[in-house]
């Protein structure tokens, strides 16, 4: 009888965890375009005063919803792994999570260098001065972080639908 309820449990559990799991990669994925989106408008613009002000706003939604979900993502994802028997350092689990870690570092770097230009910025509009070159260098590498981070999301998906081998 006590097996019939631990599967009962399971039957209920798994189910609620994967959708945690899609909404939380949905959430991750898409906050991460849409971020990328505005703080390319934002950042893009070279105006040190819009992006004084509205910079930092970017780099906190952005560090909110990436945090809540990656840990939605760690906690669900390794739940559902050890529910299902799947090894996750093997296979194509093994990858998902080596690319979850290349899109990480790729966002740490992309936040440092976000509050970087936030810095410069709020620097330039004290002193009433243009942003520094050390801003365009930052902007470039911000910007370049995203096709690592990009391909790493995407690599996730597809490791994630299709389970190859």
């Amino acid at each position: 009888m006590a097996w019939r309820d631990s599967f009962k449990w399971l039957a209920m559990i798994y189910p609620a965890l994967k959708l945690i799991h899609l909404v939380s990669a949905t959430i991750l994925f898409g906050g991460g375009i849409f971020a990328a989106l505005l703080g390319t408008i934002v950042f893009g613009s070279r105006k040190a005063k819009l992006i004084a002000e509205v910079g930092p706003h970017i780099v906190k939604v952005e560090s909110y919803l990436t945090v809540l979900s990656a840990l939605a993502q760690i906690v669900t994802g390794l739940w559902l792994a050890s529910l299902a028997g799947f090894p996750v350092l093997a296979g194509w689990l093994g990858w998902a999570f080596l690319l979850f870690c290349v899109a990480g570092l790729c966002w740490i770097l992309g936040v440092w260098l976000q509050h970087r230009m936030v810095d410069l910025s709020r620097k330039a509009v004290e002193t009433h001065s243009e942003l520094p070159d050390a801003y365009q260098k930052h902007f470039r590498n911000w910007t370049l972080l995203g096709l690592p981070s990009t391909t790493a999301m995407i690599g996730i998906f597809y490791f994630m639908v299709f389970k190859p081998g």
